[in-house]
């Protein structure tokens, strides 16, 4: 599945150290399945500053938002780490869950084997890329919207008598 903002892959490949064409971990699609993706998981944090078409293949920027520079390209530049390090953020995740079946303790009278750092150096690196996406956005809030006071013809209005 290709994607109109599959021109942040190279920018992602990097950020993932997946810069070996010979030996790419990352097929193209799915790298561009996770661009698609982080635009989704960001639209609550951005108040649906990008919006996907049904296809997942076409990002476009929503009319009603005032952008700072005009297209192309779709994705302003400075909304394209966040972008980016979300898409690592959920790669990692998915490759840390796939891996964790394999993390593991074996001993027996004479040898020990363990994999478990392994699994915390791949913990760490998605800790540290949801810190770095955390210093770029603020996340939404669970909270409501500060209420607003209505006057309805005197009845809670001040009243000089």
């Amino acid at each position: 599945m290709a994607s109109n903002i599959d021109y942040l892959t190279p920018m992602l490949r990097m950020e993932l150290w997946d810069v070996d064409p010979a030996a790419y971990r990352y097929t193209d699609v799915w790298l561009s399945t996770a661009l698609v993706v982080s635009v989704k998981s960001l639209q609550r944090w951005w108040n649906n500053r990008y919006l996907v078409d049904s296809t997942n293949t076409v990002v476009s920027r929503n009319a009603d938002i005032t952008y700072t520079f005009a297209e192309p390209p779709i994705i302003e530049s400075s909304d394209e780490m966040p972008l980016i390090l979300m898409a690592a953020f959920l790669i990692k995740n998915g490759t840390l869950e796939n891996s964790s079946w394999s993390v593991s303790t074996w001993r027996d009278a004479e040898y020990y084997v363990s994999n478990t750092e392994g699994g915390k150096l791949k913990d760490t690196s998605l800790q540290r890329t949801w810190e770095r996406l955390l210093s770029y956005l603020k996340p939404p809030s669970k909270r409501l919207n500060a209420g607003s006071r209505v006057s309805f013809d005197g009845i809670g209005a001040d009243e000089t008598t």
